[in-house]
């Protein structure tokens, strides 16, 4: 028996085994999904590393101010985001604290300390600390 095409009819027996078949193929490929999704999901919720940058700033005759990055330095990684702005006000902090402690005029302003420097045109240095995601490095993202 041929169909209007030309070929063969299949056969009743064999259609239910080839729905059989879409149907594996379908919960396959949701249960692939399912797992992709899930793992995304993860990712989101991923690692923060607090990183210390280190700049420095001087003005010139004109007034415009120059700046020159120095340092990327990666301080820790925390579980989540809160942790990590926690952190990187605690790591100011500190730094400040041992700054003015050996006699360095330095200010505070949230989580970036500023300091006067000598024996260099960049009379002011800084370290910022700053919170990014794992997945992102942030001398690329800035184009530092």
């Amino acid at each position: 028996m041929t169909c209007a095409n030309g070929r063969p009819a299949m056969s009743a027996r064999r259609r239910p085994g080839r729905r059989r078949m879409r149907r594996r193929r379908v919960g396959t490929l949701l249960s692939t999904l399912a797992v992709l999704v899930s793992s995304t999901a993860v990712g989101a919720e991923g690692a923060w590393v607090l990183w210390e940058h280190s700049y420095e700033v001087f003005v010139d005759a004109s007034k415009d101010p120059h700046r020159r990055s120095v340092a990327w330095k990666r301080v820790t990684v925390l579980a989540d985001q809160s942790d990590c702005d926690d952190r990187r006000v605690r790591e100011a902090r500190a730094e400040f604290d041992t700054l003015t402690g050996k006699g360095v005029g330095a200010t505070l302003t949230g989580s970036e300390v500023g300091f006067d420097q000598r024996n260099t045109r960049f009379r002011r240095g800084y370290r910022s600390f700053e919170c990014w995601p794992d997945t992102i490095d942030p001398i690329g993202a800035k184009g530092k």
